[in-house]
């Protein structure tokens, strides 16, 4: 599903009115149609009895004033309070302001009412709509607008916001002040991004999309490079399986991980490459390891590489050959910043022009200036704590921007960036976000990074495609998460072994949708 900024949601309305000629009110009714249906499937319309309305003046209002309309010839009491005078409300509002008086919808002025007016209303109602604020406000609530807020936050009823939120910026996420938690929220047309990130996310409730008409021919005219990942989008990215193949085929890869007491990242990470269809695994270590993962990993080939448990620059020497023919490379999980290790890691990756995953401490032994090399086939997967390190950003900053961050760092680079976090972005070096979908808190455990490492790295040795490997290994091992859930494990109990063998399950669920 496309996932729109504010201004390219104002660009499309822009063009659906003026440029076609459909009528802003036409809009404005299929968006007022939209939160009704909402609100139908979220209560049976039969259990209200009384709703209150309450509109800004703009045209997020006269959405509410439609709602209200519409809720009122279903046979419910309908109060509308507005935020100020009729005066006020111009245009495509007005029109629909006017019917619902002319209708005999009590509409109140808050100025008269007061917060004890107001609050009687909201006493007496059943449930609120929330119709202050559109997608263009920025800020903290102020004046009654707080004031009203705060009220409708503290009645302790079904609250349904239309298109966003009211004091939540609908392009960042960001909440400043006082914001109306919602219940449900039915955006228009296209998710707004603000709505899938924190804190915003706190207050969107469920989230519904509702068509207001805008025609799709207007959609495809316009370059929007931003998606969110769901079952439709993710199925057809799944590397082909042939029933003619070998291992071969599905492609070679070597994994460049572990250390003393971290071996666990290094059998994870090899693991998951193969439950994600890679057809040969290698894990190239140091002697001294040799023994765990030869205990450990029975289905991954073991390389040692001299040694005693540390990598080490002179170690590429033996490994040259043997990495030539491999497809992919892995490198980070659990390798340690010991400075040979980051020597042999910029070493390695100096020379190395192919596919490559690199995470965790491969990301921490080295400079942005390292990734020269990665002309869009590398991927970088931190999580905001490395890229903080990486960009020379705060978190904070990072948190606060999380597509803007990894957008400006993957086209500067030209590699494909995986910021883990809430949502997952995956950014390209052409400009294209993906936000994750998939996903829960039970992924918050040591290892769960170096299970999605396994899975990038395995799905690119298939697919020889940076982008489609991130978005499918992103995206499974966050359903592999959720599908846990349903078959008895808990966001608590849940561990980073656990999600091997979900993978399986997840596949299966894309691969079973109609």
């Amino acid at each position: 599903m496309k996932v729109l900024s504010v201004d390219e949601m104002r660009m499309l309305d822009k063009k659906t009115i003026k440029g076609l000629g459909i009528p802003g009110t036409t809009l404005m009714e299929n968006a007022g149609i939209g939160v009704v249906e909402m609100i139908r499937d979220t209560v049976s319309l039969d259990l209200l009895q009384s709703v209150c309305v309450v509109c800004g003046k703009g045209n997020n209002g006269g959405d509410g004033f439609v709602v209200a309309r519409h809720l009122w010839n279903e046979g419910i009491h309908v109060d509308v309070v507005l935020l100020g005078e009729k005066k006020d409300v111009k245009g495509d509002a007005r029109i629909n302001l006017d019917v619902a008086e002319k209708l005999g919808i009590p509409i109140h002025l808050y100025n008269k009412l007061k917060k004890r007016g107001l609050r009687k209303l909201l006493n007496n109602a059943d449930a609120v709509v929330d119709a202050i604020f559109g997608t263009g406000f920025k800020g903290r609530p102020e004046g009654i607008y707080r004031d009203v807020i705060q009220e409708m936050n503290i009645h302790g009823k079904l609250i349904f916001s239309i298109d966003v939120p009211s004091g939540v910026n609908a392009d960042t996420g960001e909440v400043e002040g006082e914001a109306v938690f919602a219940d449900a929220t039915c955006t228009m047309a296209f998710i707004k991004k603000g709505l899938l990130l924190y804190p915003a996310r706190y207050f969107v409730g469920e989230l519904y999309v509702t068509d207001i008409g805008i025609p799709p021919q207007i959609v495809e005219e316009e370059d929007l490079r931003m998606e969110l990942l769901e079952d439709d989008f993710v199925k057809p990215l799944l590397p082909v399986r042939f029933p003619y193949s070998h291992k071969g085929v599905y492609g070679r890869v070597g994994v460049i991980a572990g250390s003393p007491g971290f071996t666990g990242a290094a059998c994870l990470t090899s693991e998951a490459t193969l439950r994600a269809g890679a057809g040969l695994v290698y894990i190239f270590t140091p002697d001294g390891l040799l023994p765990i993962y030869e205990t450990k990993l029975t289905e991954v080939i073991k390389v040692p590489i001299g040694g005693d448990a540390v990598y080490e620059p002179a170690m590429i020497e033996k490994i040259r050959k043997r990495i030539a023919g491999l497809d992919v490379l892995v490198i980070g999980p659990g390798i340690g910043t010991a400075e040979p290790t980051r020597m042999f890691v910029k070493k390695l990756l100096k020379e190395w022009d192919g596919f490559c995953v690199i995470d965790a401490d491969g990301l921490n032994n080295i400079e942005p200036e390292d990734l020269k090399n990665s002309k869009g086939r590398w991927i970088i997967t931190p999580h905001p704590g490395e890229f903080s390190r990486l960009t020379g950003k705060s978190i904070a900053e990072i948190e606060k921007d999380r597509i803007g961050s990894a957008r400006e760092f993957s086209e500067k680079h030209e590699v494909i960036v995986v910021l883990k976090g809430v949502p997952t972005i995956i950014a390209t070096h052409e400009g294209f976000i993906y936000i994750n979908s998939t996903g829960n808190s039970g992924l918050s455990s040591g290892g769960s990074g170096d299970v999605l490492t396994g899975l990038i790295g395995g799905f690119l040795a298939q697919s020889k495609s940076p982008s489609l490997s991130a978005i499918t290994g992103v995206y499974i091992h966050g359903k592999a998460a959720d599908i846990a859930m349903d078959e008895g494990e808990n966001e608590y109990s849940l561990i980073a072994g656990d999600l091997l063998y979900f993978i399986g399950d997840a596949i299966n669920s894309l691969e079973e949708e109609e």
